[in-house]
C-alpha cells in the first residue's frame, strides 16, 4: 500500500509539474503573441502617422504653390489691365487730336467706314434671308 500511495503521489507530482509546464508554456506563447501584436500595432501606427505627415506636407506645399500662382496671375492681370488702359487713353487722345486737326478728313473716314460696315451688314442679312 505504501508503494501504491507513493506511486499516486509521484503521478500527482508529475501531473502537477506537467500542468505547470503547460501553463508556463501557454503564458510564454500568449506573451509572445501579445508582444508581436503590440509591435505590429506600433509599426502600423507609425506608418499611418508618417503617411499622414507626408500628405499634410504635400497639401501645404500645394496650397502654397496655388497662392503663389494666384499672386502671379493677379499681378500679371493688373499690369496688363493698366497697360491696355493706358494705351486706350493714348489712342483716344491721338484720335481726338487728329479729328481737331483734320475735321474734314475725319468726317470722310467716318462716312467711308460707316458705308463699308453697312455693306457688310447688308451682305450678311441677305445671306440669312436666303436660308
Amino acid at each position: 500500500m505504501a508503494d501504491f500511495k507513493s506511486e499516486i503521489e509521484d503521478g500527482a507530482e508529475k501531473a502537477r509539474e506537467a500542468v505547470e509546464e503547460g501553463v508556463e508554456s501557454a503564458r510564454r506563447r500568449f506573451q509572445k503573441l501579445g508582444d508581436e501584436a503590440q509591435n505590429r500595432y506600433k509599426k502600423v501606427s507609425d506608418d499611418v502617422r508618417r503617411g499622414a505627415e507626408r500628405a499634410s506636407s504635400e497639401i501645404r506645399r500645394g496650397a502654397e504653390r496655388a497662392r503663389e500662382t494666384y499672386g502671379e496671375v493677379s499681378e500679371n492681370a493688373q499690369k496688363t489691365y493698366e497697360r491696355v488702359r493706358s494705351e486706350a487713353g493714348n489712342l483716344s487722345r491721338e484720335v481726338s487730336l487728329y479729328v481737331r486737326d483734320n475735321p474734314a478728313k475725319a468726317v470722310l473716314i467716318a462716312a467711308g467706314a460707316g458705308f463699308l460696315l453697312g455693306l457688310v451688314a447688308r451682305g450678311r442679312r441677305s445671306r440669312y434671308d436666303e436660308e
